[in-house]
């Protein structure tokens, strides 16, 4: 199915509040919308196909199995990591959209599970690399809309963190991933980002199975190699603000967190804006 005829019956579904009858095939509807996941054109992928697509899933529209297979697609290398490492192409609408259906597969997950500890630990191997490899940080890019690599997979991190088989160090690793997209220099965040990646971190806290030394050392990180040598004054310059508005907008997410190990967390956050002064 092409774009255009994707588009008008996805329009038609909407129109009709997204109902399916009888003609509607929505699992074969879905594998249209995954080969057009990352079309360029901003209703067709945002308003349209992820729209549908979270509304299908929240509704139980999909089969345990075809939410299975929608999962495996989303994150092969002809989705999520479909062009990694490009930077200013089309390529990004395709990984930051497959990745955002991470949150809603997840969440049917925790109300029904049905995916198992190998299933986790896959989706959790294929997130914490993606964030290492992505570097389009675009947020919102003009006509073609939202790319939104660093908030979209935030939110996938969000979802992946409340999985009771991750356990300390997978957490951790999250942390480690997220915090690379902390301390890029390429962009200065200005579309909620800071808000994002600060939810999914406040829920891998909340899990509260990290040591404290832990926490401090990857509070202390987020500082390291603000000096490098390699690095020109407006990358350091971004690097620092983007720094500094994450940990602030942290300190609001948890100003009024009193169970461990927020109270600590706080602590160690002022400590670290104070030395930015």
């Amino acid at each position: 199915m092409d774009a255009l005829t994707l588009k008008q019956k996805l329009q038609h579904i909407q129109s009709a509040n997204r109902s399916i009858n009888n003609e509607e095939q929505p699992y074969e509807l879905a594998l249209h919308m995954m080969k057009h996941i990352g079309s360029p054109d901003p209703v067709l992928r945002d308003e349209l196909i992820y729209v549908t697509f979270a509304t299908w899933i929240g509704q139980g529209v999909f089969s345990e199995d075809q939410l299975r297979h929608v999962l495996q697609l989303a994150l092969d290398d002809q989705h999520l990591f479909y062009g990694v490492g490009e930077q200013g192409t089309d390529s990004v609408f395709t990984r930051t959209f497959s990745v955002l259906l991470l949150p809603p597969i997840l969440n049917v997950d925790r109300q029904r599970p049905f995916l198992d500890k190998e299933d986790i630990a896959g989706i959790h191997h294929r997130l914490t690399t993606y964030l290492e490899c992505e570097k389009d940080l675009r947020g919102y890019a003009d006509e073609k809309g939202w790319a939104h690599a660093p908030a979209h997979a935030a939110d996938a991190v969000e979802d992946l963190a409340q999985s009771p088989y991750l356990k300390q160090a997978d957490l951790l690793e999250l942390l480690h991933a997220i915090s690379l997209k902390i301390t890029e220099s390429s962009e200065v965040y200005i579309h909620d980002e800071d808000q994002r990646i600060a939810h999914a971190v406040t829920t891998i806290l909340r899990r509260n199975l990290l040591e404290q030394k832990d926490i401090t050392a990857w509070i202390d990180s987020l500082h390291q190699g603000d000096m490098a040598v390699n690095r020109s004054f407006l990358e350091t310059s971004h690097r620092s603000l983007n720094v500094r508005l994450f940990l602030q907008t942290l300190y609001l997410a948890i100003r009024t967190e009193e169970d461990e190990p927020f109270p600590a967390v706080r602590s160690l956050v002022l400590q670290a804006l104070e030395r930015d002064k």
